[in-house]
């Protein structure tokens, strides 16, 4: 994959994952203000005197109608384990979680033969070392690049391999002739 491309794919996977996450983010918004507006449903969603099946049709009352079934499922879980009073704590977490994932780099080792779990071990450790423990590394075979890795973290790409020396010297050819 080219530089370019690289973060052309790198803006698309990044808007693709916040707006998958944008509906549970504004469910929770709106079941925290429901909770709100009405102080005595939390403890009554909460209550496990009461039955699930009574507690359920309380939640359904109050769940705009266009919640999407995984959304709705998931409130259920909250409410049958009386968990409801949560949600915020929940949100906050998954906010969290999204700004982590925002500074996770991912990182791409790319080698002509395939690497034994040792070699990918070091290769982490030094990537590690270099450019801090953020990354998310995951190792491809190209025999194409003949030998020498290329690393790719996040946008920057370091290409050690024997096909770009190969590539440099017939254009260096190129230039004197």
């Amino acid at each position: 994959m080219s530089h370019g491309n690289t973060t052309l794919v790198t803006g698309f996977a990044r808007a693709i994952f916040e707006l998958a996450l944008e509906p549970w983010l504004s469910a929770m918004d709106t079941m925290r203000d429901t909770l709100v507006a009405n102080p005595d449903l939390g403890p009554r969603l909460d209550d496990q005197a009461l039955s699930f099946g009574e507690r359920k049709k309380l939640l359904d009352e109050v769940l705009p109608a266009n919640t999407t079934e995984s959304i709705r499922n998931f409130f259920y879980t909250l409410v049958k384990d009386g968990n409801i009073h949560l949600v915020d704590d929940i949100k906050s977490h998954l906010l969290a979680l999204m700004t982590q994932a925002a500074h996770i780099r991912e990182t791409i080792v790319t080698t002509a033969v395939a690497l034994s779990d040792d070699e990918k071990q070091a290769f982490r450790e030094k990537l590690v070392a270099k450019y801090g423990d953020n990354l998310d590394v995951r190792f491809k075979v190209d025999p194409k690049i003949i030998g020498g890795v290329i690393v790719q973290v996040g946008d920057k790409i370091l290409d050690g391999s024997v096909a770009a020396k190969l590539n440099a010297v017939e254009a260096t050819f190129k230039s004197v002739s």
